[in-house]
């Protein structure tokens, strides 16, 4: 991981709901974020760059699905771990969640222990993306310097051909 403590940013409608898990997420060692609504959530976003969004799914104006998707496009945030949370535990809604982005679903109401297992779980496949996508511009960087940009190119198609 890295020498700061991980960012999560919290998106909740729901006052209460925001400062519970932002207090189990400070107690557990994380800078924490938070938002009241889709809209607030992209804004801060663009400015934190958190490593996690914690998503309500059903909030007024820009929902949680219409955030992720938003996310999960935008080059700043494309790899920033999304977990959508809901009240609604059902097929259609994970399906939603998925189509939208999100890396991950917490049922409401929620156990704090799954909560930041699921949290640390999706980090930590987060700071590994991170590290894979560092090493692969490593890569490239020495490639270019030693053979050029051309051959630098040939020698990666081939390696990304031979990948599984």
């Amino acid at each position: 991981m890295t020498d700061t403590n991980p960012s999560i940013m919290v998106v909740d409608d729901d006052w209460m709901i925001r400062e519970i898990m932002q207090a189990h997420l400070e107690n557990a060692g994380y800078t924490v974020y938070t938002a009241h609504s889709g809209e607030n959530a992209l804004e801060l976003a663009a400015i934190h760059l958190p490593d996690l969004v914690i998503l309500d799914m059903r909030m007024p104006g820009l929902n949680g699905h219409d955030v992720c998707a938003r996310l999960k496009t935008a080059s700043a945030t494309r790899n920033t771990a999304v977990l959508i949370t809901t009240a609604m535990d059902d097929e259609e809604s994970r399906r939603r969640a998925v189509e939208a982005g999100a890396d991950d679903f917490l049922a409401k109401p929620f156990d704090a222990v799954v909560m930041l297992t699921r949290v640390k779980s999706l980090l930590r496949i987060k700071f590994l993306q991170d590290e894979l996508e560092r090493r692969d511009q490593q890569l490239r960087d020495v490639l270019i310097r030693h053979v050029g940009e051309a051959t630098a190119r040939l020698i990666l198609a081939d390696l990304l051909a031979e990948t599984p």
